[in-house]
């Protein structure tokens, strides 16, 4: 697995193959922003909108990184801020379409299976971004500030979740319950899961400082 992780980073790190991720997550973004989002913009105030179009944001997010990175010039927060939600965020919808086939027993509609398999990518991508983290605690807690407020945003008060086929589908298993119910869980608990997973790296790089200080 190591292997494999150190191949795919510097398969990306050649020019031609990050200038065609970088145009190819340009294109995404816009037709995420437009297609998935546009309509939704409307339904909120302009001061909600950065908690409104989650993949496609991380999507162009991850592109000014990328390009950061080939010229030297990456901020390790900023990327672990991004490798957050691209790998965050990627999850979620590709939970969401499982679901959706589960739900209508295989329905793989084209739409389905191009964005799972576009937000498989993305959680590539934010492993990718991993690999350049220097954490501390200050990222750590940023991390989980925004994460946190993100969940709240989208399952709090707000409702700036995205929409998804089965939100109001409740669940053979229990009836009381719905797939957003679902997913709202899973949300926070792969939040809970990426947060620890930081706070660990965090802690194992200290601890490693400190040996090799004394």
């Amino acid at each position: 697995m190591t292997r494999w992780y150190w191949r795919m980073r510097g398969w990306v790190l050649l020019r031609p193959v990050a200038w065609a991720i970088i145009a190819v997550g340009l294109i995404a973004s816009i037709v995420g922003f437009v297609y998935w989002y546009g309509p939704t913009f409307a339904r909120y105030p302009v001061w909600q909108w950065a908690f409104v179009p989650d993949c496609p944001l991380f999507a162009l997010l991850f592109v000014a990184s990328l390009v950061l990175i080939l010229f030297g010039r990456n901020w390790p927060p900023y990327d672990a801020l991004v490798a957050f939600g691209l790998i965050k965020y990627g999850i979620w919808t590709v939970s969401v379409w499982i679901l959706y086939w589960i739900y209508t027993r295989g329905d793989f509609s084209v739409e389905s299976v191009t964005m799972s398999l576009a937000h498989t990518g993305m959680i590539l991508e934010g492993l990718f971004l991993l690999s350049f983290l220097k954490l501390d605690w200050p990222t750590v807690a940023a991390c989980v500030l925004w994460f946190g407020l993100s969940d709240w945003m989208d399952y709090g008060p707000f409702q700036t979740y995205p929409h998804f086929p089965t939100s109001s589908i409740p669940l053979g298993i229990a009836p009381s319950l719905s797939y957003l119910d679902l997913v709202k869980g899973q949300t926070v608990v792969v939040t809970v899961l990426i947060a620890a997973g930081y706070a660990v790296a965090t802690w194992q790089r200290r601890r490693a400082g400190r040996a090799e200080g004394r």
